[in-house]
């Protein structure tokens, strides 16, 4: 039975690791231009959300610049288990705000300041669904603060150099099994959150180069940022089987009372303070803007991002160290955009991205937190600018791929866990202002 105990434990443990797995899927929702144009916009800045895709290019700016706004995510798709239906994760809508300023200073030198969510994860299952005791709600927030110093070396040359200030922070729930080898005794209730108290940081360097009047070339690399996120979990006992705990008591050589006694103090066990030690990725992006004609406007944009660094996760618990297996693949993301100014004030804009999943398909490396699967991202939108004022707002629908994968459950028993039919409306609306 002491066994049992350790192995609850244990899969409070794992479960706690798998959070911050899930909140490392990067977000690229820096402002509703920047989601019409598919984030293709390294060599031009659209709006101050140039402090996001490449402050490099907030030299163009030779007045004071102000935007701010929001997007609104709503993910959903459909779950099977072993070949059989189990509902819907569907966690409701997200709403990622964002604020940005520039300021042009003397010397050929620019400030820029964003505030902006560059990591996000929120999933939810019913309740009772099939594998609640893996997860059945997570939410993970990563926001990030980010002053950059900007300087013009000539005309057609900028570079650009800033911190990037981290906001992580964790909430799951699930119900873990209390099980005895191969019998399943009861469910349990687990609860866990935590944040790294705004006391992390990166950096980040860009450039952008004019190639030729009207061809711009961009490049920006994104630091490793190593954050240590501080929290507690508790867990206590949901219900037991107590016809399984009578048929299994003779096998495991102890009362009924005695069974029922060992899952309460396994569950007082798995509760205490929590941390873990996590190193989100560097990535690489580069891209290239054309404009056509004074009216027609194209951009490409690719992004590398080092996910493999996390290749395993060690979260730390007052019964000891726990590590869980990611096994992360770098990835990339590929974005085709563009805009064309159709009438006077007005802009039309349309994209389309092809976002590849980092997550690993292989046998207990993961969770259904974050379901595995790549992303196409077919977005548009509308600019239009009054006076200093602009007024931009766009739509995007991300079209998730499905994808299959297996987990063990403290009984031994393998569950097949697939989605489908997964989408995510994207809503975006962004106000700026120039003085």
């Amino acid at each position: 039975m002491k066994k049992s105990v350790c192995g609850m434990a244990a899969a409070v443990a794992a479960m706690s690791s798998f959070v911050a797995s899930g909140a490392g899927f990067a977000l690229y929702e820096g402002s509703a231009k920047g989601i019409a144009w598919g984030g293709a916009v390294m060599g031009r800045a659209v709006d101050g959300s140039a402090n996001f895709y490449n402050p490099a290019t907030i030299s163009d700016f030779t007045n004071t610049v102000i935007s701010a706004g929001t997007a609104i995510e709503t993910p959903r798709a459909s779950t099977r288990v072993n070949g059989k239906g189990a509902g819907r994760m569907d966690p409701g809508g997200f709403l990622l705000p964002h604020v940005y300023a520039v300021q042009p200073l003397p010397w050929d030198f620019s400030f820029g300041l964003g505030i902006a969510p560059e990591y996000g994860l929120g999933t939810q299952y019913d309740d009772n669904w099939a594998m609640n005791w893996n997860t059945t709600e997570t939410l993970v927030e990563g926001i990030v603060l980010n002053p950059n110093l900007a300087y013009r070396i000539t005309e057609d040359w900028s570079v650009s150099a800033g911190f990037r200030i981290l906001y992580f922070s964790f909430e799951q729930y699930s119900k873990p099994m209390a099980a005895a080898g191969a019998y399943r005794l009861g469910q349990l209730s687990s609860h866990l959150e935590g944040d790294n108290g705004y006391a992390d940081w990166g950096w980040q360097v860009s450039t952008r180069y004019r190639i030729l009047d009207n061809l711009s070339l961009g490049v920006m690399y994104k630091s490793y940022i190593d954050t240590k996120v501080r929290g507690h979990y508790s867990t206590h006992v949901k219900s037991l089987d107590t016809a399984t705990i009578n048929a299994v008591a003779p096998y495991l050589k102890a009362t009924p009372d005695q069974i029922v006694g060992m899952v309460a103090a396994g569950a007082m066990q798995a509760r205490g303070d929590a941390g873990a030690d996590i190193r989100l990725p560097q990535s690489i992006a580069a891209g290239l803007n054309w404009d056509v004609t004074d009216t027609v406007h194209l951009g490409y944009a690719m992004t590398w991002t080092g996910w493999s660094s996390m290749d395993k996760l060690t979260f730390n618990l007052e019964g000891g160290d726990r590590t869980t297996e990611l096994d992360w693949d770098d990835v990339f993301r590929f974005s085709f955009g563009g805009a064309w100014d159709f009438a006077e004030n007005w802009s039309a804009m349309a994209s389309y991205v092809y976002d590849m999943d980092p997550c690993s398909t292989a046998p207990d490396a993961g969770s259904t937190m974050l379901p595995a699967g790549d992303r196409h991202i077919i977005s548009g939108g509308l600019a239009w600018s009054w006076n200093n004022l602009e007024i931009a707002a766009c739509y995007g629908l991300v079209l998730m791929v499905g994808e299959e994968q297996d987990y063990t459950a403290d009984t031994g028993k393998t569950y097949r866990f697939a989605t489908s039919d997964g989408f995510s409306h994207q809503i975006g609306l962004t106000l700026s202002y120039s003085f």
